[in-house]
């Protein structure tokens, strides 16, 4: 578990902590999925590549390595500058690679921003992120793929969605000359429990077992408890997972 405390005289700001884990699951033979942890910064991101065995473990890998070497900023729009930088350039050069190559080489991404008392999501992709506060669990992204278009229009269910067999991303870093990133700003309150995981996590669990986890204490228990709930099934897919909790300082 990395711990990060940031503190200053007169309060308002807050200390947390963080994990992660991934894991290639049950039946891939390669993990195509990256994580980045860097509580020193404030950043965190997962990414699940696409493309095939080389292609995929190369898109995801190339999104944290541009940021691993991010640095702490006083000012917050410096910091996000950076990080959308970092991966403007990654996606410029795997679309380069995909067209030159005649493949598609990309990858989903979800991060979180820390800042003295708010958070920033930012995702391209299915990759999702969810707080936690008072029990209460609450997806703060919304899925780039067909499946969600098509939940949108009304030509299906929440429910029927759940169980598709597949899912074509509409959105991804490599997948188009330009990329286009969501984000969703939000206040930070103590106690909040933040989770960022590839599809491969939440396909295998409800809201209610990712919940029920997320109101532990200690963000390494609860990254092994999610990890060994979605092992426990199928996991037909490669799965990841980064947890951060918040507190007052």
């Amino acid at each position: 578990m990395s711990i990060f405390s940031k503190r200053r005289n007169g309060g308002g700001s807050f200390a947390w902590q963080s994990a992660a884990a991934t894991s290639k699951g049950n039946v891939r033979t390669h993990n195509e999925d990256a994580v980045l942890e860097l509580p020193e910064v404030g950043l965190w991101a997962v990414a699940d590549g696409m493309g095939g065995h080389a292609a995929g473990d190369v898109a995801s890998s190339a999104i944290t390595a541009a940021l691993a070497s991010v640095r702490r900023h006083p000012q917050p729009s410096v910091l996000v500058d950076e990080v959308e930088d970092r991966l403007h350039e990654v996606n410029e050069r795997l679309f380069r690679e995909s067209r030159d190559g005649g493949t598609v080489i990309g990858s989903t991404v979800a991060m979180l921003i820390a800042f003295e008392r708010h958070v920033l999501g930012l995702w391209a992709g299915d990759s999702r992120i969810y707080s936690a506060r008072d029990g209460a669990l609450l997806q703060l992204t919304r899925d780039h793929s067909e499946i969600q278009e098509m939940i949108d229009e009304g030509l299906i269910s929440h429910e029927s969605a759940a169980h598709a067999s597949a899912n074509v991303i509409t959105r991804a870093v490599g997948g188009a000359a330009e990329l286009f990133l969501d984000m969703h700003l939000a206040e930070l309150h103590d106690g909040d429990s933040y989770l960022l995981c590839t599809d491969g996590l939440y396909r295998e669990l409800s809201c209610d077992v990712m919940g029920r986890t997320l109101a532990r204490k200690h963000p390494e228990k609860i990254c092994a408890k999610l990890m060994k709930h979605a092992l426990a099934g199928q996991c037909l897919d490669n799965v990841s997972a980064v947890v951060v909790r918040f507190s007052s300082a």
